[in-house]
């Protein structure tokens, strides 16, 4: 039995549940030694046989022109994805991109990743670009999601890194024209699935897209976190001031492509 874990910590212990709609999950159990909770593969990314298989979601992107590459992006909208590291702070984040002259969009739930989710997530992080795509959002995007989506696949997640990366970069766009910034990940664990050393493997994961998808950029958060300036109350996610180190930086960073 593989086992699935999300970044909700004790707060969420309680709300675990199961997703009958899908029938190529997991029984999902608690791995030793955690405090997390188990999550809800999403009914749509799932194979039958519990396997991700990417070639059959995702398309080749169109080469990119010469213009495209050289030509900055310009964003005045943006549609921002994420995990608890951006529910914990939508209002001061929108505040950070107004500053910068772009107006945000927030989508974000604690212990999302782009294929799984809390029972109490109304979608993953896939569904949550989908419905931007839907609702015919045409701005600029950014992807702040990694952080429960390398610890789930150290635990045993059925898909690998650059399958989950490769989702969401179709579910955006699958012609890889849309403007997407992606925030890579860090901790200060030691240890766990939350342990740094699983955040490398999934910064290592976006770089190689890099060559895959010609819209996607990256911003180098781990970089930044790495220095102390923000604060973290947990390892995990930040304190007050921590967010609004994080916040400033990635709206900074948007406005600068």
């Amino acid at each position: 039995m593989k086992t699935l874990v999300a970044c909700a910590f004790l707060l969420f212990a309680s709300a675990c549940g199961s997703d009958d709609a899908s029938d190529a999950r997991n029984d999902a159990g608690l791995p030793d030694a955690t405090p997390d909770v188990a999550v809800d593969a999403d009914a749509d990314t799932a194979a039958a046989d519990g396997a991700v298989d990417a070639g059959s979601d995702t398309s080749e992107p169109d080469a990119p022109t010469e213009a495209a590459v050289d030509a900055g992006w310009g964003c005045t909208q943006v549609a921002h994805i994420g995990d608890s590291l951006t529910a914990y702070t939508i209002d001061p984040l929108k505040q950070a991109y107004a500053k910068v002259g772009i107006s945000a969009q927030v989508d974000a739930y604690g212990g999302r990743a782009i294929l799984q989710k809390l029972p109490a997530d109304p979608k993953t992080g896939k569904q949550a670009a989908l419905d931007f795509v839907t609702a015919g959002f045409s701005g600029c995007w950014v992807v702040a999601l990694g952080t429960n989506d390398t610890a789930n696949i150290a635990a045993g997640a059925w898909y690998t890194r650059a399958e989950a990366i490769d989702q969401m970069m179709t579910a955006i766009d699958p012609k890889g024209k849309k403007p997407v910034l992606w925030v890579n990940v860090y901790t200060t664990k030691t240890t766990g699935f939350w342990s740094n050393a699983n955040m490398l493997l999934w910064n290592a994961a976006l770089t190689d897209a890099l060559t895959r998808w010609p819209n996607l950029r990256l911003y180098d958060w781990a970089s930044v976190a790495a220095t102390g300036s923000a604060p973290f109350s947990d390892g995990i996610h930040h304190t007050t001031a921590g967010y609004a180190v994080r916040n400033q930086s990635i709206a900074q960073a948007l406005a600068a492509e």
